[in-house]
Order: C-alpha cells, then structure tokens, then sequence
C-alpha cells in the first residue's frame, strides 16, 4: 500500500466517522420526502384526501378563496396550492393566523372548508426540516455544509482507494456465508460501487444548497436576508378564475400548480406552475404568470428556459437532488438508491467500530 492509498484511506474513515451518523438520518429522511405528498395523505386521509365523483369538474377557484376568505377573514393568505394532477388532493392553503402558520384545506370539487393544522406540526414538514436545516437554523444549516463536505471527501477518496478492484466487486458480490466483517466490507464495497454516481451526485448538490444558505448568505453580495413581510388580508377585486385564464392564454399549454398571494399591499399576484415547452431539470415551476391585484392586469410573464446559466445551474442542482424531474420513476429510482446509501453509510460505521 502506498503513502497516497494509506492517506486516502485514512481520510475516508475521517469523513465517514464525521458523516456518517447525519447520513444514516439524510438518506433516510430523503426516503421519505420522495413521497410527502402520499404520505400525508396516508397520515391525514379526513383532511388531505377528498372523495373525486367520476366525471366530475371542480369548483370555480374563486369558491375556494372565498371560503378561505370567510374561514379567516383577518388572516393571511399566502398561498394556495391547486394539485391539478392528483384528483383525490383537497386544495392546500398557506395561511398567516397571527403568529401561528397554517395549513388549511378545502374540497375543490364542493368548495366545503375541510380543516386545518399548524403547519410547523405537520410530520412531512418536519422530516423536511430536520433534512434541510437539522431542525435548527442556521447551526443546522454550518453543520450540513461540513457533513457535505465530508460526505463528497468520503466518496472521493474511498474511489481512489479501491479504483484498482473498482469494478471486481461485482464478480465477488456479497460472501453472505462468511465472517460479519467480511459480508459488512462486501455490502459497503458493492452498493458504494453500484451507487457511486448517485452517492457523489447527493453530496455535491447538498453541499452546493448549504453553501448558498451558510457561506454564500452570510458574505455573499446582498446578503443575509431580512424576514419576510407578513402576507395582507386578501382584498381581490378581480376573479382568480379570470387570472387563471389569462395564464392558460399567456404561456402555451400553461398548467396552474400554486397561486401566491401578494405579500404587501401593491405586490402582486403569482400564478406558478408549467407550460407545454417545461424543462423538468429547471424546477418544480417553470413558468409563472404576475398580475396587479387591483386591475388584474398582467404585468409579467416568466418562463425558466429564458433565465440565465446561474439559475438553470442552481434549480438543475434542486431537481437533481430531490429526485423530481422524473416524476414517479425517478422517485422510485431515488428511493432505492436512497435505501443502498443508507446501508453503505451503516456498513461503513460497523466496520469501523470492528476495527476500533
């Protein structure tokens, strides 16, 4: 074994050691933001989950806001998610209570308010913060950057190591009928060699976004950022239903996915969701149509394929790293890598503690 080979083992067991219980919680919590939506569905089925009639058209949205309006006549309506691809999906609105945050659902296709929760409370929202921030922002967030780090350092070094018998794992496969320590070594070697490209893909994204919220914010140009407004009570004079219709004619094969609330009294009115030329890679919305709320005329058109390399580069990291440009096969290709890298990071913290 050369000088070279014994530092890079040895920094592979440094980074795993400093990694490797954050990863054992990060592969496992990304499982299960691969299907929040289902899971929340699955865990609020009275609140989330509506019965869709076959043949059935929704309600105007316009009978959505307004039975927001009169649930919460002094609240804040921030957002109001529309679901178009999930028949079953009551609308979800983001609303301001005072201080407390909520989400509050209402049937679209009866227009009957359903409920509401704090949002903070909500299981997938939580799973969703302990992933990005450790429940704990912005400590979290300097704590992830390092564990990114560490994780990117692991799986470099850890390739330099074995790239001589990189691919002979696959001729060995797994010896389950030998020692612990040797099926433990074989199960890490195989699955970090069958994930590598994943493995390295997960911790140099989730690197990059915790960089941005850390190193970037904190001396970046323009930054930190200060709170955000309290969103307004909602005082539309002009039909959601007839801004939906001016996006749909706007931007070719345009489908609606959220409709944002304006934040302060003159801001604006956003309708976000894809159009018919939508590149998955460049983020969940691709295109997005603004509208004076006083009027409703249509003062901005945005469409991602337009935007410049910095936000095609940062959202292709997003999509990249959530799993989502594929939709339900990328997912389930996600979630199985997900699994494999739990079980390399677990593999990797028993032989070391053999080895101790």
């Amino acid at each position: 074994m050369t000088r070279t080979d014994k530092l890079a083992y040895s920094l592979h067991r440094i980074f795993g050691l400093v990694g490797g219980l954050f990863l054992l919680m990060l592969s496992l919590t990304g499982c299960i933001l691969l299907f929040d939506i289902v899971i929340d569905g699955w865990l609020n089925p009275g609140l989330v989950t509506v019965s869709a009639p076959a043949n059935a058209a929704r309600q105007p949205y316009d009978a959505a806001v307004q039975t927001l309006q009169r649930q919460f006549p002094a609240g804040g309506l921030r957002n109001l998610n529309l679901y178009p691809a999930v028949p079953n999906r009551a609308l979800r609105a983001d609303v301001n209570q005072g201080r407390e945050r909520l989400w509050a659902y209402v049937d679209p296709y009866t227009g009957h308010f359903l409920g509401q929760r704090n949002m903070e409370n909500a299981f997938v929202r939580q799973v969703r913060n302990l992933h990005e921030h450790l429940l704990a922002p912005p400590v979290g967030d300097w704590i992830l950057l390092l564990v990114g780090i560490s994780f990117v350092g692991s799986v470099l070094t850890g390739t330099w190591y074995y790239r001589k018998s990189l691919l002979s794992v696959f001729s060995v496969g797994v010896r389950w009928n030998k020692p612990k320590r040797i099926v433990y070594g074989d199960l890490h070697k195989y699955l970090g060699v069958a994930a590598l490209l994943f493995l390295l893909i997960m911790g140099a994204t989730g690197t990059f976004f915790h960089w941005e919220k850390t190193v970037d914010r904190a001396f970046g140009e323009g930054r930190p950022r200060g709170p955000r407004p309290e969103p307004v009570a909602l005082t539309l004079t002009t039909s959601v239903d007839a801004l939906l219709a001016k996006s749909s004619a706007s931007v070719p094969g345009f489908v609606a996915e959220v409709i944002s609330f304006p934040e302060k009294p003159d801001g604006p009115l956003v309708v976000r969701g894809n159009g018919a030329d939508a590149n998955p890679f460049y983020g969940k919305f691709t295109a997005a149509t603004e509208f004076d709320t006083k009027t409703g005329a249509l003062t901005k058109v945005f469409n991602a394929n337009n935007e410049d390399a910095e936000y095609k580069f940062e959202h292709i990291n997003e999509e990249l790293h959530y799993g989502r440009f594929g939709g339900l096969v990328s997912k389930t290709i996600y979630f199985i890598l997900s699994l494999a890298m739990t079980i390399v990071t677990a593999t990797g913290l028993l032989i070391w503690w053999g080895k101790r």
